[in-house]
């Protein structure tokens, strides 16, 4: 088990232990991430995109401290019935989020849109859950009951959670996230089509969960993130004992479950298809569990890094394998 190695050493059952740990988690995430190689196409240390360099996604990664510590507060108010779940304000907390990484470095890119919008909403349901086991830190999460109540925290928002996340998309990435010649594919659409209805973020992930992979997995359970992410890490973790080792396989994986839709957005169906080809070819011929598929990863790597004039960034996978450490940190699996 995961915490067989911090037995002795358990977390004290009280509410800023809890908050600092799902914070510290997601922090830790967001860097393991980025300092995994091979990550193919990915940004890491060896990597560095143009516009977005290390010291860049160290910053927006900090950031990522106080909006998780926050929301996971919010988490546990609501568990002792202190708040009700509308009263999370799960859209300000992102708008607030994505806002205030930016102070934090020069780059007019956002390093931490898609961890963000992956975390907020299991945040509250990771720190109900903790709340509602008595405080503990040091046990294994049922984590289908906490995407359940991460699920409830979404569909229990507000139009205003929903005003405040339109806010921050069109502001940070704007609407070119997707491309679309239908007037319902701008982010500020589904507020138009509801401007005189009450509506909630659950809603606002099912309006773009076919166009794009993060609101997919927010209006769906995490799914992906748990039947194939997490899964994924966990077997090839204990079968290895090596973190760095899980991450490679669990992007891999991740990237020939699902088309990218980060790559579709910028490079066209046809390459984001082709890209998860590759990788399902790479995960067939064994990944990092031999010489074929870790030959066949830094193939994969060399192509999306020079087929075109700039990086192929599977930005999406990335976001879900983010995610999938997360959880893995949450559980007691340690780099």
């Amino acid at each position: 088990m995961p915490f067989s190695a911090i037995s002795n050493n358990e977390v004290k059952g009280k509410v800023l232990d809890v908050q600092i740990y799902i914070a510290q988690s997601a922090v830790l995430a967001h860097s393991l991430l980025y300092s995994t190689d091979p990550k193919p196409g990915g940004a890491s240390f060896q990597n560095e995109f143009d516009d977005t360099k290390t010291e860049h996604f160290l910053a927006g990664g900090s950031s990522l401290f106080s909006p998780i510590l926050n929301l996971s507060k919010r988490g546990i108010l609501v568990a002792e019935n202190h708040l009700w779940f509308e009263d999370a304000e799960l859209g300000f907390s992102i708008h607030k989020a994505l806002d205030r990484s930016t102070t934090w470095h020069k780059s007019e890119g956002n390093t931490i849109l898609g961890t963000i919008l992956m975390f907020s909403p299991l945040t509250l349901g990771v720190a109900h859950s903790f709340a509602t086991e008595g405080m503990r830190t040091n046990i294994n999460l049922n984590l289908d009951n906490a995407v359940n109540v991460a699920e409830q925290f979404l569909k229990n928002s507000t139009t205003e959670d929903c005003v405040y996340l339109t806010q921050a998309l069109t502001k940070t990435v704007s609407d070119r996230i997707l491309p679309s010649k239908k007037e319902e594919d701008n982010f500020n659409s589904f507020l138009k089509i509801h401007q005189n209805e009450r509506t909630n973020l659950f809603e606002f992930t099912k309006f773009y969960d076919a166009r794009d992979l993060v609101f997919h997995e927010l209006s769906s359970k995490y799914r992906i993130t748990l039947k194939c992410g997490y899964t994924t890490f966990t077997r090839t973790y204990e079968e290895n004992q090596n973190f760095k080792n899980a991450i490679t396989q669990t992007y891999i994986t991740l990237l020939s479950e699902k088309k990218d839709t980060h790559i579709a957005k910028r490079f066209g169906n046809e390459i984001a298809t082709e890209v998860s080809n590759k990788a399902k070819e790479t995960v067939k011929a064994g990944g990092i569990f031999t010489q074929d598929g870790q030959s066949m990863i830094n193939d994969l790597d060399d192509y999306l890094r020079t087929s075109h004039q700039r990086t192929i960034n599977p930005g999406s996978t990335s976001d879900i394998t983010a995610t999938t450490i997360f959880l893995a940190l949450l559980q007691g699996y340690r780099p």
